[in-house]
């Protein structure tokens, strides 16, 4: 994927007719669910999601020269710009009321592109709302990172590019983060069984 996308923003940068459209299509469901992933408002990822690529098609367009849009390795660079900007919203959004949103909608993977391995081995739509649910609970890092690695397949080096991380913290810090959601998930199905 990475070589297509990375032609895609040197197609954008030389502002090819259609580009900036392709770039958006391939990247903004996927973007969405991660930004809501951080922040639980439907309306706030949207408008994230928007900025992220209005600050992305600026730099595509203006400051980067042909060279380092041919060096630029876009998807953690998109992610990185979501994360930025949701992690400013956040700080925003403290005192506001979280928005759920429906599982299904969360998941909202194109169906030309390979759903990843963890969610085709949910079966039924309750195991991924119990999936859902229990990711919610999590901090903030730790279901962003399973998140990344998981749902979106990102290699840890894709996942340092977006967060900022060292690769080997970023192993640590996802092996606990599944620990927690393995635990989240134990600790949701005894009190459903309890009930």
């Amino acid at each position: 994927m990475a070589p297509h996308t990375d032609i895609l923003a040197l197609a954008v940068h030389r502002r090819e007719d259609g580009a900036f459209e392709r770039l958006v299509e391939q990247f903004e469901q996927q973007l969405f669910n991660y930004v809501y992933r951080l922040i639980q408002n439907v309306h706030d990822a949207q408008e994230v999601v928007q900025d992220t690529f209005l600050r992305a098609h600026k730099a595509l367009t203006r400051q980067y020269d042909e060279t380092r849009c041919t060096a630029l390795l876009v998807r953690p660079w998109l992610y990185r710009i979501a994360r930025n900007l949701a992690m400013n919203k956040r700080r925003g959004l403290r005192s506001r009321i979280e928005q759920p949103l429906p599982a299904e909608e969360h998941v909202g993977f194109n169906p030309a592109v390979r759903p990843p391995a963890l969610l085709c081995s949910i079966e039924t739509r309750e195991e991924l709302e119990r999936l859902d649910r229990a990711l919610a609970e999590l901090p903030v890092e730790a279901r962003e990172l399973v998140f990344l690695r998981f749902i979106e397949e990102m290699s840890y080096a894709e996942i340092a590019k977006t967060t900022g991380l060292g690769e080997s913290v970023l192993r640590g810090k996802v092996f606990r983060s599944l620990r927690q959601l393995r635990d989240t998930l134990a600790s949701n199905e005894e009190t459903a069984h309890a009930v």
